[in-house]
């Protein structure tokens, strides 16, 4: 990690096509993963994506831009699990809830 103050993060199954989310996924942490999770996707082309959305306590734009670029890179739409109810909400109200499968 670098000087900023980070609250949250991703984790990235070096095995399989599977993300978690956990805390808060904001700009600072899009900036520290975004090259992480892009590389992940190149490695796990053809695998559904899943991500684990449980442990997620905010999520902003930068947070937003690390799913959509999920989605822009999958052939298959990835699967949200535990999605919370603000990361549904953000979903939709920036219109690509439709990019995503929402699993509880």
């Amino acid at each position: 990690m670098n000087d900023n103050k980070t609250f949250g993060g991703v984790r990235v199954d070096p095995t399989r096509a599977h993300w978690e989310m956990w805390g808060e996924v904001d700009a600072a942490v899009q900036s520290e993963v975004a090259h992480v999770l892009t590389d992940h996707l190149l490695e796990t082309a053809d695998e559904p994506l899943t991500v684990d959305l449980s442990g997620v306590t905010f999520i902003d734009s930068g947070g937003l831009r690390l799913l959509y670029t999920a989605a822009e890179h999958k052939p298959t739409p990835p699967v949200l699990v535990g999605a919370p109810a603000r990361v549904v909400d953000l979903l939709r109200l920036s219109g690509v809830d439709t990019l995503f499968i929402l699993n509880d």
